[in-house]
């Protein structure tokens, strides 16, 4: 099996004895494969505890590795002795003088950025999912072999390789660096005395050499934000597969999956455009400037914080910063995911329910473990935390009369604090020298409190205006000349149906639909007598009678069916648009281009009237 042989280096010295880890394929086609472990003598001399984490950094969510393993057992030479669990992830290893060797089968079959996934094509292999820690011990250094993959194979790490081992000086730096093994295409580039790596895998219809220009860009204008890398070597690991996306950072390289059918359009490289620009850059904002939460970890648990808005909210609003200032998307494409984001968030009822600490600290158990009445009960601290990033730029800029922005705080966060951990009292420090200005009415109302979102700054701070138009205002002249057609558009009863079926999704607080007792899981069987097979008639027909009418609803729950009258009423919806402002002062152009980096945008033009 060849592996890579550049950019070797010597795995890093410890005064601890090496657990040495070989993978072994037992059936790919299956999507199993077989992890042996070689313990030393010196850390079972008194027994331990092997374990498997349960959850993996950078996704708060415990996933219970353990599910997929099995086969655990003590090898002797010919003869294997199974293990008996401790716990759901734990397995007691008896005392021994000579050392151990165990041995255990893993199940992949789950193409994430935060699982396994292994098939006859390639093996994405992330660490915490793979291979067992000795509790207490993970400081002790590990060294990962391969042996029995296709000759053809490549193996694509961020850790160094060196005498056919790959080396992590202990298990946290084991568990940050993914393994990518296959047939992949690769490309390298160096900047600022860095070299990074593209690992390509899997077929798309895009364009390699463009996509690697463009993360070369992104790459240097997240350098110089923070003046430079704080690594000698980077690895982006690109996978691409239908109708998925996700990425996942680690502190010298990242996982990005992106829909292989995705680059017929420009949208879907710019929608990878920013993925990458989010999770690099987290080689900062997370992986190294951080809550003291975030590492050293205790793999076995939830380790729950209140900084998500800061560290993930915050960089879902760098990445259109840091787009825009490496010049690989157009300002057109950021206003349109703004205004989109925008429109979610100032309309999503859970806006009035939970703050973004709050949302922060539940993301364990709200944000990736969603049930129907979370719209209406939570807000996500990616979205809302973009927003309020937003907003807080806008706050920098307009207390330090343009000197100042969200990027020059993370500059100064990063001058300060570098690893030693971060606060939000830091943040708040920062903020205040910055602006000038006491933080605590903006944490007041956006960070730790519920305020209703204002677009009130973004408008004097940088000169763009977030346009609120109701449904109807989006109708063509024609359709706006119907008077049936209007009405329909004005018709709301805040019911929210599935895209498979006309299954309630979701009923708004106080809606209609909720007074009449509609609720989610619900079929709307018929709708004023006519029969509704789809969602898109059974909203046909809820609509129809416009405002101030009444539908009859036949509906069923749990093989009952049932009838309930639904009041119509004036759709309160918004859908809002960014545009620039007619007219902007000086300070206005100069603070939006020292935060993107381009020359304010000109204004839409008026229509005017034909002759």
């Amino acid at each position: 099996m060849a592996c890579r042989a550049d950019l070797k280096a010597a795995v890093v010295p410890s005064r601890l004895a090496p657990i040495r880890a070989t993978v072994r394929p037992l059936d790919l086609a299956q999507h199993l494969f077989e992890v042996e472990l070689s313990i030393p003598a010196e850390a079972v001399r008194e027994g331990a505890v092997a374990a498997l984490a349960a959850w993996t950094p950078g996704s708060y969510l415990v996933r219970d590795y353990a599910r997929f393993l099995d086969r655990v057992r003590l090898v002797a030479g010919a003869r294997e002795t199974p293990l008996e669990k401790e716990g759901k992830q734990t397995w007691r290893l008896p005392a021994s003088r000579q050392g151990l060797t165990l041995s255990y089968r893993v199940y992949g079959n789950e193409l994430t950025v935060r699982t396994n996934h292994v098939d006859a094509s390639h093996a994405q292999l992330i660490p915490a999912a793979t291979f067992l820690y000795l509790e207490g011990q993970l400081d002790r250094p590990y060294e990962i072999r391969f042996e029995g993959f296709p000759a053809a194979w490549k193996v694509a790490s961020a850790l160094p390789h060196t005498q056919g081992a790959y080396g992590a000086a202990d298990f946290d730096t084991l568990v940050d660096s993914p393994f990518e093994l296959g047939a992949f295409r690769s490309r390298r580039f160096k900047t600022g005395g860095t070299a990074f790596e593209l690992v390509f895998t899997g077929p798309h219809n895009g364009d390699e050499a463009r996509i690697a220009e463009a993360t070369q860009k992104i790459v240097e204008a997240e350098g110089a934000l923070f003046g430079g890398f704080p690594f000698h070597r980077y690895v982006f690991l690109f996978t691409f597969a239908p109708r998925l996306r996700g990425g996942l950072e680690h502190r010298d390289c990242t996982s990005l999956i992106s829909d292989s059918a995705a680059f017929d359009k420009p949208e879907g490289y710019y929608a990878l455009y920013q993925l990458v620009a989010h999770e690099f850059f987290h080689a900062w904002n997370v992986k190294r400037l951080h809550d003291p939460v975030l590492g050293p970890f205790d793999y076995s648990r939830e380790n729950p914080l209140k900084l998500l808005w800061f560290h993930e909210g915050f960089t879902s609003y760098m990445e259109h910063v840091l787009v825009l200032r490496a010049g690989v998307v157009p300002w057109s494409h950021t206003a349109k995911e703004l205004a989109r984001c925008w429109s979610e968030q100032t309309q999503r009822p859970g806006r009035l329910e939970q703050s973004l600490e709050e949302s922060s600290f539940d993301a364990w158990i709200r944000l990736y473990k969603p049930h129907e009445f979370s719209p209406n009960s939570s807000v996500s601290y990616y979205e809302k935390g973009e927003l309020v990033g937003w907003l807080m730029d806008a706050e920098l800029r307009a207390g330090s009369r343009g000197k100042a922005g969200l990027p020059d705080l993370f500059a100064l966060l990063w001058s300060r604090h570098g690893e030693a951990g971060l606060t939000d009292a830091d943040v708040r420090r920062a903020y205040a020298e910055l602006s000038g200005q006491d933080p605590e009415p903006f944490w007041k109302a956006w960070i730790s409190g519920r305020t209703e979102l204002d677009a009130t700054r973004l408008e004097q701070v940088f000169g763009l205006v977030l346009e609120a138009r109701a449904p109807w205002e989006g109708l063509t002249p024609a359709e706006q000349a119907d008077p049936l057609a209007l009405r329909r558009a004005q018709a709301w009863t805040g019911l929210v149906l599935g895209s498979n079926g006309p299954f309630v999704q979701n009923v708004l607080p106080g809606s209609p639909a909720a007074e009449a007792g509609l609720s989610f899981g619900m079929e709307l069987l018929a709708v004023d007598g006519w029969r509704t097979p789809t969602s898109a008639e059974a909203l046909r027909w809820l609509a129809q009678p416009g405002p101030g009418a009444e539908v009859t609803v036949l509906a069923a729950e749990r093989g009952r069916v049932f009838q309930v009258t639904v009041p119509v009423q004036a759709s309160p919806e918004r859908v809002h648009r960014l545009v620039p402002a007619a007219k902007t002062e000086p300070a206005q152009r100069a603070a939006f281009l020292a935060t993107y980096g381009q020359p304010h945008p000109a204004p839409p033009r008026k229509r005017g009237r034909r002759p």
